[in-house]
Formats: structure tokens, C-alpha cells, sequence
């Protein structure tokens, strides 16, 4: 029996000499990445947000409200012009999710920063909008989640948020008590990551560490519940996250809209996210290479990946994507006509297009050497 124990010890000994020298993972190199790149011209009307999901060999895109709480579309071509794009909308608008849960805040009725994934047979949704009921308006956001069994819908949302961000806590700061149901949660992306787990990096109110990201379990659902602390894959930390790109970071500093890819040539994450005010021509697009989904991350610290030019602004809500040939990593971004910044209107005019794109690597395996740019 003693030397059996003393077996048992040992290899727990081993065990926890191997995990020690492993270590945690560490911050991937950066690498090349490009720097202020400005937009290309836009590609789809009347669309902000863009969340992709590639099914059966089909594009399908959708983005926050527009004339429909979430607009949704098969792309055909990512060369079509936005005049054909509007066309197409005004002839065939569709609504992926025609019934808005009940949490939601009727003086807020929209959805925005949808993102999808098929799980089995379901395709499900998570998305954010404004909980009802709010003391603390300015971080009122939660997560939502619904399924459909085709990928246009219609989804059925759950009756409840699916994840609220950071514990709930008392006034400060020049701040009121914040929500009881969490201090806010927007700007949801899930993925699948190399392990073969479902993550989800997420945008956090009420904190300057504004990019998490989280497990989730098979169904899609957070791992430790609605006010789960995620680990911080991005902070307020450079001037330029005010959405200006200067030498002072303002008050105007956010960060969020955040999307992660696996690049599996150097084995890390591609991040990417917005910077500023997103109804302003003050946004842009930032980026960061992770060891994992839930970090720890590298950002580049010299400015944005993205930013106005070429007649559009406020570039930002970028999302990326496997294209359909499973190989090429594509984006989808959203900026506004310079000079037109919030003004949406009903027709959609003046609102956010969507803009297509391509991620440009270098060849070769080592994340320290690889230039990155949006092509």
C-alpha cells in the first residue's frame, strides 16, 4: 500500500513538473501587419455589422436593424455593385428574426451585431440589444441567443439574455449603480476553435478591458452563466482608441466589435476590432494576433489596421470568415459616406454599406515574419 501511494505521488510530481515547464501560452508575435489601410468601395446596401455564415456552399449575410429588426441576404457575387445590392433589398427584404424577444427595451426596439454558427441541425444566433428596465442606460446591454432550422429563419429567441458582462456592482467613479443584471455585454462573435470548442469573444461596457472572450458549451451557452468574467483579449490603451488617430487618447475610447479566425499556417488567432465612436467618422479598425481564443493577445500599439479614406468613414464592425472553398479568409466591414455619419434614414441612403475583403498573409509558418493586410 506505501509504495503504491508513493507511486501515485510521484506521477502526480511529474504530472505538475511538465505542466510548470509547459506553462501557460504566451502572446504570439505580431508579425507585419498592415497600417492604416483605407476602404475600397462599398459593396452592399444598407448594412452595418456584417455577420457572415457560409452554409451548404452559399454566403449569407446579415447585419443589425435596418427596416428589418435582422436583415439577412445571400450574397452571390462580392463583386456586385452597390447599386445592384439596393435594388436587390428593395425587391426582396427579408427578416431573419420577425419577433423580438420580450427582455428587450421598447424604447430600444433593435438588434444589432448579430453572429451565427450551425450546431447539428440548428443554426443558431447570438445577438445584443438593450435590456428593459435599465438604471444605468448607458451600459444596458445584453447577449441574446436563438435558433432557427433554416439559415434565413425565422430564429426564435430564448426568453432571457444569455450573457449580461461583468458582475453587477455599486456607484462610483462618477457612475450610477450599475444594472442587476451585469454591467453590459454587446458585439457578440462565436467561433469554433482549433480544440474544436466554441468560444465567444464579446465587447464589455462599463470597463476599460472592453474585449473578453469566454467558453461556451456544446449548445452555445456560457460556461459559468450570465455575468461569467472572461478573460481580456484588448484594453483602452493606445491614443488612438479614441477612434482619432493622434497622440491622446480622449474620452471618446472604446473598444468593441470584436472577430477572431484561426490562421492555422502560424497556429494563432487573427483579431481584429473597432476603435472610437461608431456613429462618427471617428471609428476605426484595430488589430491583434492571440495564442488562443481566449487569449493572451498582442495588439499593434502603432495605430489602426483600418481607417477613413476614399470617401468613406467611421470604418469599423469588421467580421471575418472562411470563404466557401473552406481556405481563404475573407472580411466584411461597414463604414459610413464621409460627411453623412448617423444619418441613417428610412431608405437607407445615408445608412452604413458594407464593404468585401480579402486577409493577405505571407507564406510561411513563423507569426513573427508574416505581413498581414485587408486586400
Amino acid at each position: 500500500m506505501i509504495h503504491r501511494i508513493g507511486r501515485a505521488l510521484l506521477a502526480v510530481v511529474v504530472l505538475g513538473l511538465i505542466a510548470a515547464a509547459c506553462g501557460p501560452p504566451t502572446a504570439p508575435p505580431l508579425g507585419r501587419p498592415a497600417l492604416r489601410q483605407t476602404p475600397a468601395a462599398p459593396r452592399v446596401f444598407d448594412n452595418s455589422d456584417p455577420a457572415v455564415l457560409v452554409d451548404g456552399g452559399a454566403v449569407y449575410l446579415f447585419g443589425s436593424t435596418n427596416n428589418r429588426w435582422v436583415p439577412v441576404r445571400r450574397i452571390t457575387s462580392f463583386g456586385a455593385t452597390l447599386a445592384q445590392s439596393q435594388q436587390q433589398w428593395a425587391q426582396s427584404p427579408r427578416d431573419a428574426m420577425p419577433a423580438l424577444p420580450a427582455w428587450v427595451d421598447p424604447a430600444e426596439r433593435q438588434i444589432w451585431a448579430p453572429t451565427l454558427i450551425k450546431l447539428g441541425s440548428k443554426y443558431v444566433m447570438w445577438f445584443a440589444a438593450a435590456h428593459a428596465g435599465a438604471r444605468d442606460e448607458a451600459n444596458d446591454q445584453c447577449i441574446g441567443r436563438a435558433e432557427a432550422t433554416t439559415v434565413t429563419g425565422p430564429y426564435i429567441p430564448a426568453s432571457a439574455p444569455m450573457y449580461c458582462g461583468l458582475p453587477p456592482e455599486g456607484a462610483g467613479g462618477g457612475l450610477p449603480a450599475s444594472n442587476p443584471w451585469g454591467r453590459g455585454a454587446l458585439d457578440p462573435q462565436v467561433l469554433r476553435g482549433a480544440d474544436g470548442n466554441l468560444y465567444l469573444v464579446v465587447a464589455l461596457s462599463r470597463t476599460g478591458a472592453n474585449i473578453g472572450g469566454l467558453r461556451l458549451d456544446s449548445l452555445g451557452r456560457v460556461i459559468g452563466g450570465a455575468n461569467a468574467t472572461p478573460s481580456t483579449l484588448a484594453s483602452q490603451a493606445y491614443p488612438w482608441h479614441d477612434g482619432t488617430d493622434d497622440e491622446t487618447m480622449g474620452s471618446g475610447a472604446f473598444l468593441e466589435n470584436p472577430t477572431m479566425i484561426y490562421e492555422p499556417a502560424t497556429r494563432t488567432y487573427l483579431l481584429f476590432y473597432s476603435a472610437g465612436q461608431w456613429y462618427s467618422s471617428r471609428y476605426v479598425t484595430g488589430f491583434g494576433r492571440c495564442a488562443t481564443p481566449i487569449g493572451p493577445c498582442r495588439l499593434d500599439s502603432r495605430g489602426p489596421m483600418l481607417m477613413s479614406g476614399n470617401g468613406r468613414s467611421g470604418v469599423g464592425g469588421l467580421t471575418a470568415f472562411r470563404d466557401v472553398n473552406g481556405t481563404t479568409l475573407r472580411v466584411a466591414y461597414a463604414s459610413w459616406q464621409a460627411g453623412r455619419e448617423g444619418q441613417s434614414g428610412s431608405v437607407g441612403e445615408y445608412s452604413r454599406q458594407t464593404h468585401w475583403g480579402t486577409i493577405a498573409l505571407s507564406a510561411g509558418s513563423d507569426p513573427s515574419t508574416q505581413s498581414v493586410a485587408i486586400a
